[in-house]
């Protein structure tokens, strides 16, 4: 293996010795853990990440200081940080007056999150309406109201009804409200990974546990809707039960439902991949992968997460999950 000189820097810290990046899918706001032998940064304070190898680095900027933990006999400081949409997650919604929470009428899915964001300060959200279900929220005189929940527990509901997902897109400073499957959808590859890659341990997994062929939908009143499909991976029907009242219109339980079967009536397939120093890589990305694990020996996947690590002993290294 070519000897190559590691490098890493984070604001605020001195004496660098681990970083973790975690990005995934699933998780709406990634996380970032720096070990260091001395830090200037306090609760609160925005942190810039680079690691990799010198002149081929990553860039992981605009993390939020969440914890600080000094740790004894090492001397050392361990700094949590998350990207911005901590905010979300930290921001509780409690109304002054029960009886006039947020409210919201005749609004589409974008609209309402980016107001939902703006409320714990977060503005630099996409202008872009995803697709493909597209709903009007709060079409009846109550509206959609939220009120005794994080503003991140709303906006991950209003995702999961619509089939979109929420993430901070680093690279362009904006939170991205979009229409991306948690799987290879017709996508063309960015590039490939193999042992030129310095692809370090593969495993591949294969379940039924996630797969549901019914979608079950009760929304406000009598308004339901129900969306089924043959699956070859289960033996009997295996239903999920989606049920709030924002749910308001036959259309939007129908939709609910219909774009819901497409993401869970899927066999689980997943690849555990570690790999050397690949600056990249980021999770949501699909790249093809090449190895004897694989049948057949080539195969395209989304990056549902990715962990970015660096460490003086064990360098700079991602640990992939992958979809097909």
């Amino acid at each position: 293996m070519t000897s190559r000189n590691l490098s890493a820097s984070a604001t605020g810290c001195t004496g660098i010795i681990s970083i973790e990046v975690n990005e995934a899918y699933s998780t709406l706001s990634s996380n970032a853990v720096i070990e260091c032998n001395s830090s200037t940064l306090s609760l609160g304070s925005t942190v810039n990440i680079t690691m990799g190898y010198e002149g081929d680095t990553a860039a992981f900027n605009g993390y939020l200081v969440k914890k600080i933990t000094r740790l004894r006999p090492e001397n050392t400081y361990r700094i949590d940080c998350n990207d911005v949409l901590v905010r979300a997650i930290d921001y509780f919604m409690a109304a002054d007056d029960p009886e006039a929470p947020f409210q919201r009428n005749n609004i589409s899915s974008l609209n309402l999150v980016r107001d939902l964001l703006s409320e714990a300060g977060i503005t630099n959200v996409t202008s872009v309406e995803p697709g493909p279900a597209v709903f009007t929220w709060g079409t009846n005189e109550d509206g959609a109201r939220f009120n005794l929940q994080s503003v991140a527990d709303a906006i991950q509901f209003i995702a999961q009804i619509t089939g979109n997902t929420i993430y901070f897109d680093r690279s362009a400073d904006l939170v991205q409200f979009v229409a991306r499957k948690p799987y290879v959808d017709g996508d063309s590859p960015i590039g490939t990974l193999n042992s030129g890659d310095e692809l370090m341990s593969i495993e591949y997994m294969q379940s039924n546990g996630k797969t549901r062929n019914v979608i079950q939908v009760y929304g406000k009143g009598d308004i339901r809707a129900r969306a089924r499909a043959d699956s070859p991976y289960l033996v009997v029907d295996q239903a999920v039960v989606i049920a709030h009242e924002l749910i308001d219109t036959s259309s939007m339980a129908q939709g609910t439902a219909d774009i819901n079967l497409t993401i869970l009536n899927r066999l689980e397939e997943s690849y555990q991949i570690e790999i050397e120093g690949k600056t990249s890589l980021a999770a949501r990305q699909v790249w093809s992968v090449q190895d004897s694990v694989i049948q057949p020996s080539a195969r395209d996947v989304f990056l549902y997460a990715v962990t970015h690590s660096f460490s003086q002993e064990g360098g700079y290294r991602q640990t992939i999950t992958g979809t097909p």
